[in-house]
């Protein structure tokens, strides 16, 4: 894709039908493959649904923001403002935790990850916060080398549930 025209702006409420769309489909091209099917529709059966998408857009403490490249929706990130988690605590509420970064794939290799983690970045520093944070499967290894380069460390783990699936997930950070 030459000549792209890309953009970051936030979801509105008309939109939550196709985010659920976009997240589902990539979440399921991502990860399906990897998991036991049973579990695996658990999973998407309790968080990919229009009731969960609109509780959690309308949580005052998340952020949605669309990456647009020529008009198109090419993905999105979920932000959650004061995630505090365990290692941590020094820092209290003054966290943003990136819940979700999720590129549609006919739109990979445009550096679009990167450029909805500098909006992270904008917030969490606009807001005074002292860490970003995030929870990457340890069996993500592309994530996670990517998270690394971008300046993130890992500083834990906690357990993430796949339906009944216990899978453990690293908790990576970056300092504001």
């Amino acid at each position: 894709m030459e000549n792209n025209n890309i953009s970051i702006k936030a979801v509105e409420a008309s939109e939550l039908p196709f985010l659920l769309e976009l997240s589902r489909d990539t979440f399921v091209r991502n990860y399906g493959h990897l998991n036991d099917p049973l579990y695996f529709q658990q999973y998407l059966d309790k968080a990919f649904n229009l009731p969960q998408f609109e509780a959690e857009w309308e949580d005052p403490l998340s952020l949605f923001y669309w990456t647009m490249v020529n008009g198109e929706y090419a993905g999105y990130c979920k932000l959650m403002r004061e995630a505090q988690v365990k290692g941590l605590e020094e820092a209290g509420s003054q966290v943003l935790e990136i819940q979700r970064i999720y590129v549609d794939d006919r739109f990979q290799k445009l550096g679009l990850g990167k450029l909805m983690l500098q909006k992270a970045q904008e917030i969490a520093q606009e807001s005074n916060y002292q860490w970003i944070w995030l929870g990457v499967w340890e069996n993500n290894h592309k994530a996670i080398a990517w998270y690394q380069s971008q300046g993130f460390e890992a500083f834990g783990e906690h357990t993430f549930w796949m339906g009944e699936d216990p899978q453990r997930d690293w908790l990576m950070r970056k300092k504001v």
